[in-house]
């Protein structure tokens, strides 16, 4: 609609001089089909996080997704669920911003890599959270209260 092409054009304003056939459906094109998304999904992911737009498929969003696939033993449908709840992840640098995360919370709460999963699974939300401003706090109050 008009009203979400104008929310996206606010957000990431540089998406209005990518070219079309170079840049924005070759990255659309291969993020559906690495995740198996339907056209509405694809649409509704783009629209949460249009940054994603402005990344190269091949350098930056496929070693993402596959790292961030192997490094928590995810399914493609793992993979795919994640994406479509915080479509954020595919914007971000796996070894500068989510892993560190990851590596934090898992120490953190001496969790094995299957109950590091599972979490995510259940919250991925909390790969855009800060482990030093809201995670860690929020654990420690818990702690302290519980």
């Amino acid at each position: 609609s008009d009203t979400q092409l104008r929310k996206m054009i606010l957000t990431l304003p540089a998406i209005s001089g990518y070219n079309l056939d170079t840049n924005i459906e070759p990255t659309l094109d291969a993020v559906q089909k690495y995740l198996k998304l339907s056209d509405d999904e694809l649409r509704k992911m783009i629209l949460r996080s249009p940054q994603i737009i402005s990344f190269s498929y091949d350098d930056n969003i496929k070693p993402t997704l596959s790292v961030m696939q192997n490094y928590l033993k995810l399914s493609e449908d793992d993979l795919r669920k994640m994406i479509l709840t915080q479509p954020s992840i595919v914007s971000s640098s796996f070894d500068n911003y989510t892993k560190p995360k990851l590596d934090a919370v898992q120490n953190y709460l001496n969790l094995s890599t299957d109950e590091l999963r599972k979490m995510i699974l259940r919250q991925p939300s909390i790969i855009g959270y800060s482990f030093d401003d809201n995670i860690k706090p929020t654990l420690d109050t818990l702690q302290n209260r519980l």
